[in-house]
């Protein structure tokens, strides 16, 4: 077409020249027009082919991107789905939802689900929550629900869910599902632990409870007949009874609290009443045995509760019990830091080994001919983390040569117990249990 235009616009432009006058005139204005024509219709096609390029490329962009998500959709893990508006029908479905409803593929489970809400849904309640939901316009996530395969097992799954709209108005609900059935299977094994958990605890403090009121009763009774000499005995045994007695209050509150909905109430303690009263407390039950502090207990607060006293307790408890010396002797030192207070225990007995080292906080874990129960430096491990502290063993008069230990001030340092690398076995003899708390006036 273009070399037409050409030629007709060289003859009137030669026939122009041919002619005088108004002729002449609109045989010029014909030759402009039409190349003028002929220069838009070359830049229409210039644009034509540009445009049919871009065209082609969006195809084949919108090909590659329609397989990719055709892989993604078929390949994914989780089930994904879409329905029909009323979210009674799937209309699609990949590999992994068939599975997890118990069809061979997406086909057969579109065939044989007439209805979801019976078909699938085990609760009619749950199925008319997630379809007002969705009809709402809400975005449903870790909407959880059971569900019934084809043959005819109950399952839990998982829901992200989300209506789709065409034009404002809804086209139906797309969502992905994961089987959740072993987490929940888990959470209720739990549950029924914890209730178990529970239970025992009541048993036991309140039989607990009773013995050490008779205790302390008899021992009101003996107080009144004895002489001097014993006096001191049954104050002993006032004591340790109150003491015990508030102890099972304690241990009450902390079972509540790890198996109630919340965390265990963490508030400023003063590590100067803790320390001190429980080494009286361990002072008159072990009299063979030397509690000496090697510095003066500071007088800081520090983020913990009551059941510090346990982790004291059972640190003493621990290093009187499992040592092979008629007088064992503890040293108790304290290092006041910027962000932490440190507490080392130093003991004269045997020793941790290096392959015990990190295994002695673990729960049921006993020391060389120990005839304890293991429990005692397991609460201790989860005490002090709850708290957000830490505790370690390492061997006497030395530290890690790995230098991984908390430096001052640096609370994110703190990390789990019996995590670090430690010296080599135990020379001098003895261990040393470390206790690093956070400060709550920091």
């Amino acid at each position: 077409m273009s070399d037409t235009t050409d030629d007709l616009g060289d003859r009137l432009t030669a026939a122009a020249e041919e002619h005088d006058g108004t002729v002449a005139d609109l045989l010029t204005d014909a030759a402009e027009q039409i190349t003028a024509q002929r220069d838009q219709v070359s830049e229409l096609r210039a644009e034509l082919e540009e445009t049919n390029e871009g065209m082609v490329a969006l195809t084949l962009e919108l090909e590659e991107a329609e397989e990719r998500y055709r892989s993604l959709f078929e390949n994914a893990v989780e089930g994904i789905y879409k329905t029909t508006p009323d979210g009674h029908r799937y209309v699609m479905a990949n590999q992994s939802m068939a599975d997890v409803l118990g069809y061979e593929s997406p086909a057969a489970l579109q065939r044989a689900v007439s209805d979801v809400s019976e078909d699938v849904f085990v609760d009619q309640d749950r199925f008319e929550e997630y379809k007002a939901a969705l009809r709402e316009g809400e975005a449903l996530e870790n909407f959880e629900y059971r569900v019934r395969r084809r043959d005819g097992e109950i399952r839990w799954v998982s829901d992200n869910a989300k209506p789709l709209y065409d034009k404002g108005v809804c086209s139906g609900f797309r969502g992905g599902v994961i089987d959740i059935t072993e987490l929940k299977e888990y959470e209720e094994r739990l549950e029924t632990r914890n209730e178990e958990l529970e239970a025992l605890n009541r048993v036991v403090r309140h039989d607990i409870s009773n013995d050490m009121q008779i205790i302390r009763s008899w021992a009101e009774r003996l107080e009144r007949l004895v002489g001097e000499e014993g006096e001191r005995a049954i104050e002993n045994i006032l004591t340790t009874s109150d003491h015990i007695i508030s102890l099972t209050d304690d241990a009450r509150e902390f079972v509540e609290t790890l198996t109630g909905p919340e965390e265990p109430e963490i508030e400023p303690v003063s590590l100067d009443e803790m320390l001190s009263y429980e080494l009286e407390r361990q002072r008159d039950a072990h009299e063979d045995a030397t509690f000496r502090l090697t510095t003066e207990v500071p007088t800081v607060n520090v983020t913990a509760n009551e059941m510090l006293s346990s982790v004291f307790r059972n640190l003493l408890q621990n290093a009187v019990q499992h040592n092979d010396t008629d007088d064992p002797t503890i040293e108790i030192t304290c290092d006041v830091r910027d962000e932490t207070v440190e507490l080392r225990f130093a003991d004269d007995g045997p020793g941790v080994p290096d392959e015990r080292k990190e295994q002695i906080f673990g729960k049921g874990e006993q020391s060389i001919d120990s005839e304890g129960t293991g429990i005692g430096l397991y609460l201790v491990n989860q005490l002090v983390s709850n708290y957000g502290g830490d505790v370690w063993v390492e061997d006497r008069e030395g530290r890690s040569p790995s230098g991984n230990r908390p430096q001052a001030g640096d609370r994110s340092e703190l990390r789990s117990a019996g995590s670090r690398p430690q010296a080599g076995d135990n020379e001098p003899r003895g261990a040393v249990f470390v206790v690093q708390l956070p400060r709550a006036d920091s």
